[in-house]
């Protein structure tokens, strides 16, 4: 099996092919059918939960520490948020979604932490499964006309600090090589924390790109409305 190279042209028509379907496959959707938008869901939702489920086996049993294969990562709530909103409609979860989804599984989707590249099992569902993150806040967006407003960036960065700490107990607690949120050390492979500062001070570099990133993603939002005030 090819190991993984971030530059690789399989991975980079993969990264296309989640992205085309993250912005047009909702706009499909919109003024269907409730039977439609349902089979649409439900297919969202499966294939998060197959994603997690194989993630569980792959880093809980094939990698013998169930330490590994919790789902505490960042992208697990992204995940259990917008399977939330899609069931129950609620603002509050695609909130969270939006943000933590666009900042986290799409550094995901854009830099696997994947061992190995195209058609490995694990690529492949670690893509898929961080593409629907985004595709169920995507069709939140297209067909149920959801947004943020600049006050939701700062209410979702005060509860991602809140879990943040958390994390951080729970990681301390669990012990090596629990690392989840990155707290512990740099995710292995090439990614935006090569170019931060050594470990314990990488997630101060970490927290703070995260607070400009979400501050990044509104900012067509606040642009869009500054042009609709004048």
């Amino acid at each position: 099996m090819k190991e993984f190279d971030l530059l690789d042209p399989s991975h980079i028509i993969f990264v296309l092919i989640c992205i085309a379907i993250i912005i047009f496959l909702p706009r499909l959707f919109v003024g269907k059918s409730d039977v439609s938008k349902k089979i649409l869901i439900s297919a969202i939702i499966g294939l998060m939960l197959i994603n997690h489920g194989m993630d569980f086996y792959k880093e809980g049993y094939l990698n013998n520490d169930w330490k590994l294969g919790l789902p505490l990562h960042l992208c697990d709530f992204s995940s259990a948020s917008i399977i939330l909103y899609l069931m129950t409609k609620k603002r509050e979860f695609f909130l969270f979604a939006f943000f933590a989804g666009f900042s986290g599984a799409g550094m995901a989707i854009l830099t696997p932490d994947s061992t190995y590249a195209f058609p490995d099992i694990h690529y492949v569902r670690h893509m898929i499964g961080h593409a629907m993150i985004l595709l169920g806040v995507t069709y939140a967006m297209i067909v149920d006309g959801q947004r943020p407003y600049i006050k939701d960036v700062h209410r979702v960065l005060f509860v991602l600090s809140i879990f943040l700490v958390v994390i951080y107990i729970i990681n301390h607690l669990l012990g090596p090589p629990a690392n989840y949120w990155y707290v512990a050390e740099k995710p292995p492979g090439l990614n935006v924390t090569s170019l931060m500062r050594d470990e314990p001070y990488h997630m101060v570099d970490i927290y703070l790109l995260a607070v400009l990133v979400c501050y990044l993603i509104y900012l067509p939002y606040f642009i869009q409305d500054k042009v609709k005030q004048k």
